[in-house]
């Protein structure tokens, strides 16, 4: 299975893009973090990438995406950026340029995950056998699976299940619900469990506290979440409670025995927070059927270059 050359690997998300060059023992070399915001287009970022390689450009390239996968134009969903895959395979004249969804990527690390690169946030018992689910808020709402099949054998599942339907649990949550019905028609999970989801429970939250939230984005919540700003941290212990919900239902559905894994770009950095709200409580909260989720360990995702990790084991599998 393993590449004997280097492999242009990346992540791209709404927010960030990420790049680095793999070898063939899957070691990263050159990593770098570029803003999508300061380029209208991914060449460009690409292009910026290669101007500062100091390594032989390499002739292979493996891109994780914040977005469906399939088809021969990526559409990113929460960023402007686009691309044929075809034309940027000729543009930066790779040999085999292959495009996955970012979770699959996530998905793929999952077994490779270790020590200080996981944060425990609930013990349990995993099965090896069984399939991992990998969730993470970030600028969207990520979801993946990752499916043993024997030895050296997996698979792994995307999807869109971000999307699927917000369902409040409380009566302030339902409050929250009407609020988002009102402003975006159909309310996904997406809508409050994302960086602009956490705006919006802000938002909320300040409006029942009769106090103005002004423009505000989901960094600044965090800061005064840190801070100790009232509204700032129910509001932030309200997006985890509701993002155990969701986890739960989640876990249910893909029967993930081998373990809950939480990615994405926000938890890390309010882990106290998810440790302090009721994401426990209401993971487990299913009535008849909670003795389904009992055994499943929870683990938060420490390591910012786990999907580039990822990236390379689907591109050895894939062209193994």
């Amino acid at each position: 299975m393993p590449q004997s050359t280097d492999l242009l690997v990346a992540d791209i998300g709404g927010t960030n893009a990420r790049f680095a060059i793999s070898d063939g023992d899957g070691t990263l070399h050159e990593l770098r973090v570029l803003h999508a915001a300061n380029f209208p287009q991914i060449d460009e970022a690409i292009a910026a990438y290669f101007a500062e390689l100091k390594r032989p450009r390499p002739k292979q390239a493996c891109f994780a995406v914040a977005c469906p996968a399939k088809g021969a134009e990526i559409k990113l969903t929460n960023s402007s950026w686009r691309f044929v895959k075809e034309e940027l395979r000729r543009n930066f004249q790779f040999e085999r340029f292959v495009v996955i969804n970012d979770f699959e990527a996530l998905a793929a690390s999952v077994p490779i995950l270790k020590g200080p690169q996981l944060a425990e946030l609930r013990p349990g018992v995993a099965d090896p056998t069984s399939v991992s689910l990998v969730i993470g808020p970030g600028t969207g709402l990520g979801v993946g699976a990752f499916v043993p099949a024997g030895k050296s054998a997996w698979a792994v599942i995307s999807g869109e299940g971000g999307h699927v339907g917000f369902a409040p649990h409380t009566d302030q949550e339902i409050r929250l619900w009407q609020r988002m019905r009102e402003k975006y028609g159909r309310v996904s999970a997406e809508r409050v469990l994302n960086g602009a989801g956490l705006v919006n429970v802000y938002q909320f939250m300040a409006d029942e506290a009769g106090r103005p939230a002004g423009e505000i984005d989901a960094p600044e919540i965090s800061r005064r979440a840190l801070n100790g700003e009232d509204i700032a941290v129910n509001a932030v212990l309200m997006f985890f409670d509701m993002l155990g919900n969701v986890t739960g239902d989640l876990a249910m559905a893909f029967g993930s025995r081998g373990g809950v894994y939480i990615g994405g770009g926000m938890t890390p950095k309010l882990l106290d927070f998810a440790r302090r709200s009721r994401f426990i409580e209401r993971f487990l909260d299913k009535g008849r059927v909670a003795a389904i989720l009992q055994p499943m360990p929870i683990s938060v995702i420490l390591e910012e270059r786990a999907a580039l990790y990822g990236v390379r084991r689907q591109f050895d599998r894939e062209v193994s």
